[in-house]
């Protein structure tokens, strides 16, 4: 059933999508290019890695606006240096191999079209390739769930994949309801030196490791809703999404070999349903936002027989079927030439179960200086893992940055990274990765 209510809609938005584009405008309309041409380099500030990322991105996006319609696209051709990401999780992590040349690639990250006033006058539609940005804070957003992370420049926060959807956004009165619906699932796109991790230790021999991903490709991503409405000079929004996660999860098996176990780790993608929440406002010169999401997982484990080898069944849960809560606080202020944004955030995007969740404390302060040709951003962010036991469970990331505009679309960003932490925290296992960083970029 689920799966002939998937085929329907998706034939149904194919078949409006068709239907608009053969009916000739009423009004001619003009198509305009816009764009961007960014290079980033990046040298490590340890010992013997030299260049550590070099790529170079141009963005191509067109747009055309009718009285009732509207098309917009963004093609992205990326032309990376190094081969320094992976998009799939079928091999484990290694280190970023700094000879190897990685092709370019064309990628079509959005490609809709919005119908204004159809098929109601109360109603907008947007068909195609999209992303749904759901969500108040800045960059992390826990209430952000239908699109796929893209992950591949880990310290590029806040970086997500257009998804296929149909949206419909109905507007009531002092309410808007928003309706999404994914007919195809497509999973984040992960950078191998910091989402995955080698094989856990076992209490049991391991004599062969493999693993594999497995992704539902011929099954829907899911729907979701969410209601608005401004209150006394503040927005609301409550939510509800119904899908897969994003993100991939370990489930171990495990076959009893002569004098150990051959281990099997496959890569899946729990269902999962999600209640979000979110409000914004300002007074003065302040703004404020907050989000909380609440999950409800799909259980992950596997049992194995292995009474030969330890005398009883091996049983491993790596995702529990236990709700848990996501949420962020954040405030900004400016004032003149100097600007503060702050934010905690309790659980990042890649933090799935009640007991895996750190606490992060982001910060940015900013002074623009020689009539808006010059900035300086401090950039931090605190992990905390433990507030009782702060010194073993903690790490934290500068980021100091020498931003120039020598035109005003033509801009220059001089960067450090120093990251320094323990071992166990998310942070902290990127502590080799101190770097500095050079990118230019050029809109037109």
């Amino acid at each position: 059933m689920k799966r002939k209510f998937s085929r329907s809609f998706t034939s149904l938005s194919l078949f409006l999508l068709g239907l608009v584009l053969c009916v000739p405008p009423v009004h001619a309309a003009e198509l305009v290019w816009s764009g961007s041409l960014e290079t980033e380099s990046r040298f490590s500030l340890g010992n013997g890695q030299g260049l550590t990322w070099l790529e170079s991105n141009l963005r191509l996006q067109p747009e055309v606006t009718a009285n009732d319609a509207h098309f917009y696209a963004e093609l992205r051709y990326r032309i990376p240096g190094l081969d320094t990401a992976d998009v799939s999780t079928d091999n484990a992590p290694t280190q970023l191999e700094s000879t190897k040349l990685y092709p370019a690639q064309l990628e079509i990250n959005e490609a809709y079209l919005d119908l204004y006033a159809f098929p109601h006058k109360a109603i907008d539609l947007r068909i195609g390739k999209q992303l749904i940005p759901w969500g108040t804070g800045y960059l992390l957003n826990p209430t952000n769930n239908l699109n796929p992370e893209d992950l591949r420049d880990i310290f590029n926060f806040g970086q997500y994949l257009g998804s296929y959807a149909l949206k419909a956004s109905a507007y009531l009165g002092e309410f808007t309801i928003t309706g999404v619906y994914l007919p195809a699932f497509a999973p984040a796109t992960l950078n191998k030196d910091s989402f995955m991790s080698t094989s856990p230790t076992f209490p049991v021999p391991i004599k062969k490791y493999e693993d594999k991903t497995i992704i539902p490709e011929k099954e829907p991503a899911g729907w979701g809703v969410k209601l608005e409405k401004s209150l006394f000079g503040l927005d609301f929004s409550i939510s509800y999404v119904d899908g897969r996660s994003t993100l991939p999860v370990p489930k171990y098996t495990f076959t009893p070999q002569m004098g150990g176990v051959d281990c099997l780790c496959e890569w899946v993608y729990p269902t999962r349903r999600i209640l979000g929440f979110d409000l914004a406002g300002s007074y003065g010169d302040l703004g404020f936002w907050g989000e909380m999401a609440v999950f409800f997982p799909e259980e992950v484990k596997a049992t194995s027989d292995l009474t030969p080898l330890i005398g009883q069944k091996l049983e491993i849960t790596t995702l529990e079927k236990k709700a848990y809560q996501k949420y962020l606080i954040g405030m900004d202020y400016a004032s003149g030439s100097f600007y503060a944004n702050l934010q905690y955030l309790y659980g990042f995007p890649q933090e799935m179960g009640a007991d895996n969740l750190g606490s992060y404390f982001v910060s940015c302060l900013e002074w623009t200086l020689a009539d808006g040709k010059v900035k300086i951003p401090f950039n931090t962010c605190l992990e905390v893992r433990d507030f009782k036991n702060f010194r073993d469970n903690y790490a934290i990331l500068y980021q100091p940055q020498l931003c120039l505009y020598p035109e005003m679309n033509t801009e220059i960003i001089l960067g450090v990274r120093i990251i320094d932490g323990q071992p166990g925290t998310t942070l902290g296992s990127l502590k080799d990765l101190d770097e500095i960083c050079l990118k230019v970029k050029y809109s037109f």
